[in-house]
């Protein structure tokens, strides 16, 4: 699957992004703040980031900025990951064809759906219905003092 690089200060979203994303396949690394966040994504070269918007160190108007700005992640589609409206978030960002915003509390399904978009892939499938429960078997008559229920047949001939 996908290198995927979380940016995000707060570890319990960084430790959820990480476990359900490696659940799927993917290889997760982190970065906490912004500013190692640019530092990682040279090192990691990603192939998508999830990015929270309100981090020590620099907003994510600005570590989007720094991201595009390097070789290695300049087309790297991102997800914002964030408390803001996504409204206000949107408004807070430059237009970009390779940048999504998804609010928190984070909806997994709908991430894995913008992970798969973004990457070209299709996107994960559905879980197999659960198997219908087995027939039951058809109730038998008594068959007591016949050949089937329990008799001896006397096969000697």
């Amino acid at each position: 699957m996908a290198k995927i690089l979380v940016i995000d200060d707060d570890a319990a979203i960084v430790d959820l992004l990480r476990l359900r994303l490696a659940e799927s396949g993917h290889q997760v690394v982190a970065a906490m703040d912004a500013y190692s966040a640019a530092a990682a994504a040279a090192r990691e070269k990603p192939d998508l980031i999830t990015l929270d918007f309100q981090m020590p160190a620099g907003d994510g108007a600005k570590t989007l900025e720094r991201l595009r700005g390097n070789v290695f992640t300049e087309k790297t589609p991102i997800i914002f990951v964030s408390g803001m409206a996504p409204h206000d978030l949107e408004a807070a960002i430059p237009k970009d064809p390779k940048v999504r915003v998804l609010p928190k509390p984070i909806d997994v399904a709908k991430l894995q759906s913008l992970i798969a978009e973004l990457l070209g892939a299709p996107p994960p499938a559905a879980p197999p219905p659960a198997p219908a429960p087995a027939p039951k078997p058809p109730k038998t008559e008594d068959l007591s003092g016949g050949a089937l229920g329990g008799d001896i047949l006397d096969l000697d001939v």
